[in-house]
């Protein structure tokens, strides 16, 4: 065992993170080499795929439940074909999904700009020509910017009644 700064860490813990960072630098995606290798052939480790490398940048999880006032909203965004833009890094759009919560968040349309994150739809953002994270479409309408569950209702509520 080692002591350091009041910390005891055992030879096992020590073996385990070296065997980690070996592993890390092993995954290295080396396909562009003409040399063939487990690594490019996707037989050495599960991570060195690039299906694993997008799943790793997937959104954070919801954590909030969703309000009886979210759930209404949810419901009345899905009647209007409504749908959320954001990016797996964008703080907001984390935000934006916490305010909503879970449940209704399970329900709205959410699509991923990022070309590096999960599920990607990035051309399909290139072309809405967004303005930043997260932006809602609501009845055809953008609407940049994260938004209270009292500003949607209000956004939502003004889009329906102009249709």
């Amino acid at each position: 065992e080692l002591r350091k700064n009041g910390m005891t860490v055992g030879a096992s813990s020590v073996g385990l993170a070296t065997v980690m960072a070996l592993g890390i630098f092993l995954t290295v995606d080396d396909s562009a080499s003409t040399m063939p290798s487990a690594a490019s052939s996707g037989t050495l480790l599960a991570s060195t795929s690039k299906t694993a490398r997008f799943e790793e940048n997937a959104p954070p999880a919801i954590t909030t439940t969703s309000s009886k006032a979210a759930l209404a909203l949810a419901a009345d965004l899905n009647s209007l074909d409504a749908r959320m833009f954001g990016a797996f890094w964008c703080s907001h759009c984390y935000d934006q999904k916490q305010a909503l919560g879970y449940e209704a968040m399970q329900t709205i349309p959410y699509i991923e700009c990022d070309r590096e994150g999960f599920n990607s739809k990035r051309d399909f953002c290139k072309e809405k020509d967004l303005p930043g994270y997260p932006t809602w479409e609501i009845g055809g309408k953008l609407f940049p910017g994260e938004r209270s569950v009292d500003e949607l209702r209000e956004m939502v509520d003004e889009v329906m009644s102009s249709k």
